[in-house]
């Protein structure tokens, strides 16, 4: 299993789409202190500017790193040929999960590094608070885009087709299937007949916890119950419809 993940970094790691992809989030990073610094620019703003440009880490990277974990192996057929030398399908499943994860947080720390590093650069003296929001803003958005990728896998295992995949990470990750859902579970009838759901979602879940870190109130309960939930239990899912399909050649 790590030879086998360690090959599949490897070669992601020399992926020029990849590697471009990631660049090209810094850029728009350092675009946007570019448009936005001036002499007037504090360090509240910075936050609140960068706090919503993180957002889109889901989108632009969670995507990259999925189409780079998933689509490539499904398109190549490498994936096959591991279980065709008698690896288990749960490993091959616990094994790309684990590798989009390590990419993940590569890349959220290259990007916690920046976005902590810059307002110093800039002299704009951000406080130990204001700091502490911008790396806790970077690890939700880190687990949302893990989140979206687990259960993302679904479909791709269920049908073994990267696409289906694909769609399903880009809608969670626009958040569409987040403003859908809050809009259903939100109706009035409901709220009143079984309480307000929507305080479940994953990205409120994880929105949540880092407000309650930032007010000083760590609570671990929801927030371990929301990875289990919305990223173990997707992958079991995974691998239970993984194991039960004829592989495609």
């Amino acid at each position: 299993m790590m030879n086998y993940l360690s090959a599949d970094l490897r070669r992601i790691l020399h992926k020029q789409s990849f590697l471009g992809s990631v660049g090209a989030f810094a850029v728009l990073f350092a675009v946007l202190v570019f448009i936005y610094f001036n002499p007037s620019f504090t360090a509240e703003m910075y936050v609140a500017k960068v706090t919503s440009f993180l957002s889109f880490f889901p989108l632009i990277i969670g995507v990259f790193v999925f189409m780079s974990v998933y689509a490539d192996d499904f398109k190549c057929r490498s994936m096959q040929v591991a279980i065709g030398y008698g690896m288990p399908r749960s490993r091959i499943i616990l094994a790309k999960l684990l590798e989009s994860a390590t990419l993940l947080l590569g890349i959220a720390v290259i990007m916690g590094i920046l976005v902590l590093c810059t307002p110093v650069a800039l002299g704009l003296a951000p406080n130990t608070q204001q700091l502490m929001s911008l790396a806790l803003t970077v690890i939700a958005e880190m687990l949302r885009a893990l989140g979206y990728l687990a259960l993302s896998t679904i479909p791709v295992f269920f049908s073994q087709d990267a696409v289906a995949g694909i769609i399903a990470d880009v809608l969670l990750s626009s958040k569409t299937v987040y403003i859908v859902m809050s809009m259903v579970l939100g109706q009035e009838f409901l709220v009143d007949t079984i309480g307000d759901l929507t305080q479940y979602l994953y990205t409120t879940q994880l929105y949540a916890v880092k407000a309650n870190l930032m007010d000083g109130n760590p609570c671990i309960i929801p927030f371990v119950t929301a990875l289990l939930i919305y990223i173990f239990l997707p992958t079991i899912i995974a691998i239970i419809g993984f194991r039960k399909k004829e592989l495609e050649f």
